[in-house]
């Protein structure tokens, strides 16, 4: 390891642990690392979902004779999660963040550059992976009669696995990088390799549904038939995905030479993979990081009048602003894959468990005869409400401005008309989940014109609330000192404390809607929406009031 890799790496290092700890801690403040094991208690239902079903996996498959099935699945799944997402990390990290511009000039090699970054990326992939192979790999560990091999390899094996995908994205977003640079609309290439990336994990999860059916009985005759299907689908990825049968082969029992071929033919190619992709970005890395920065002029000539036009238009300071926080976040790739991820995968994730044609018929049948019931907006609107938790747009509304926020502040204009500004740009969101939810029900025939009135007018005044809630979150501990664009959102734990906020509200108001479905049913829909409407009354004065206190107070 050469002296610059080393103190790259440890810059990496220091990096990503002070943006973990401030933010969790809103800064300076240390006290916020309390709340980690809060965060840690909201996967345990995940853990433990996935325990029993590679469990199950494992019971069934070494009935049917083929125990390290378990392996095979978690081993390929592992992975196609680090291609799906690597595009968009990679991207973000090799060209987005600010370190890149002043690492450029230092006499410091590209490969040296990308591949100090590949290993902090890799590093938050092991985080991501873990709840999918780790349980596999200790059920198998503890239940097959492993040789001694299997600890040491399991451990190498498993800190290798996300090499070969992520070498994957980092190799296409490097050649993507360094095509597009010249294009004018390249950042919407580098949007459209997100969303590529986002669409390979999710298309996965629909045909492979692992589990979808929730039949977890290791004797079931549909878990058997289920192992047989997904057998011979992981069977054909393998022909693809030739590590997932390496690791596999080098970890199950009985393996000859105790695996050691395999582990070796592993181990090569993840090391041959890393190589080859410091040898690229030799040749490509500071081509698209270099024209990445470069700004082409749209070549159209303004004339006198066009000038006098642009110029005379006069726009209020709300307008203004709204304009702004619109461009900032459609501008930044990072910030607007963020906020559309949970447009797309609420709508994949209604769609992903209907997989026949008499499923799909079977239940639009059953819900349009219960059309006209009054839980109908109620649940609309809850579809709503889920969909608001897990946007980032309000949360983030004045971390997403770093180092710049001292041009909000310096601004003639009351940072309450700011903070409203920013809830206007968050309902364009908002209204986006709306139409989706009316989408939905419309496809599901439960779509009548007293539940369009409910939906929108609900979905609307919950998504304010839910708005001035999320920045009056991000007020009290903005994240500004962020070097990557994906720290501002995906690194801001702004989002998580907000998503709580936000779930609290939703069970308020779960309360109000049971306690209405008893005692006056039609009264369900105008009490929600009342409450929606006061709370985001009572919110939007509390963020305006707290705004024009904090922007004094904020430290950028």
């Amino acid at each position: 390891m050469t002296k610059n890799l080393r103190a790259l790496l440890r810059a990496q290092m220091l990096i990503t642990w002070r943006s973990f700890r401030d933010g969790m801690g809103g800064g300076k403040s240390k006290w916020g690392l309390l709340l980690l094991p809060l965060m840690l208690l909201g996967f345990v239902p995940l853990l433990f979902m996935m325990v029993m079903l590679f469990f199950t996996f494992f019971v069934t498959g070494k009935s049917l004779g083929y125990p390290e099935f378990v392996l095979m699945v978690a081993m390929t799944v592992g992975q196609l999660v680090c291609l799906s997402f690597g595009v968009f990390y990679v991207i973000s990290s090799f060209y987005f963040s600010k370190d890149i511009t002043m690492l450029i000039p230092m006499p410091i090699r590209p490969g040296e550059i990308v591949l100090s970054k590949f290993i902090g990326i890799m590093l938050g992939e092991y985080l991501t992976m873990a709840p999918v192979v780790l349980p596999a790999v200790v059920i198998y560990g503890i239940f097959a009669g492993v040789s001694w091999t299997f600890l040491p390899f399991a451990l190498i094996i498993f800190l290798l696995l996300p090499v070969a995908p992520l070498v994957i994205a980092a190799l296409f977003s490097i050649v993507l990088m360094r095509v597009t640079n010249l294009r004018r609309n390249r950042d919407l290439y580098r949007v459209m390799g997100g969303l590529i990336g986002l669409a390979i994990g999710l298309g996965f999860n629909y045909f492979s549904r692992l589990g979808a059916r929730g039949n977890f009985d290791p004797g079931s005759s549909e878990m058997a038939a289920m192992i047989g299907q997904l057998q011979t689908l992981l069977q054909n990825w393998g022909k693809y995905i030739p590590t997932s049968t390496w690791a596999t082969n080098a970890l199950k029992a009985g393996a000859p030479a105790f695996g050691f071929g395999s582990f070796i033919l592993f181990a090569a190619v993840a090391l041959a993979a890393l190589a080859g992709m410091v040898w690229v970005a030799e040749k490509l890395f500071y081509g698209g990081a270099v024209g990445g920065e470069e700004t082409r002029a749209s070549g159209k000539k303004l004339s006198k009048d066009d000038l006098a036009r642009e110029t005379a238009q006069a726009r209020t300071p709300l307008w203004a602003l709204f304009v702004k926080e619109f461009k900032l976040l459609n501008r930044t790739p990072s910030f607007l894959m963020q906020a559309l991820v949970p447009l797309i995968i609420m709508p994949f994730f209604v769609i992903m468990p209907m997989t026949q044609e008499q499923e799909i018929g079977s239940l639009i049948a059953k819900a349009g005869a219960n059309a006209n019931s009054p839980l109908v907006p109620a649940i609309g609107v809850g579809v709503v409400l889920f969909m608001a938790s897990m946007s980032s747009v309000a949360a983030t509304a004045v971390s997403r401005e770093g180092k710049h926020f001292w041009i909000s502040r310096s601004l003639p204009v009351m940072p309450r008309v700011q903070v409203h500004a920013k809830l206007l740009h968050h309902m364009i969101f908002a209204v986006l989940n709306v139409v989706l939810v009316l989408a939905g029900l419309g496809f599901f025939k439960v779509l009548t014109p007293l539940t369009f009135v409910y939906v929108l007018i609900g979905g609307l005044t919950a998504g304010a609330a839910m708005g001035y809630s999320g920045m009056i979150v991000d007020l009290m501990r903005p994240n500004l000192k962020w070097t990557d664009p994906q720290q501002a959102m995906k690194g801001n734990y702004n989002v998580l404390f907000g998503m709580l906020l936000i779930w609290l509200m939703i069970g308020v108001v779960a309360a109000v809607t049971a306690g209405l479905y008893f005692l006056a049913p039609p009264l369900i829909m105008p009490g929600v929406i009342l409450i929606f409407a006061v709370e985001a009354l009572l919110l939007g004065k509390a963020a305006g009031a707290m705004a024009d206190k904090r922007y004094v107070e904020i430290e950028d």
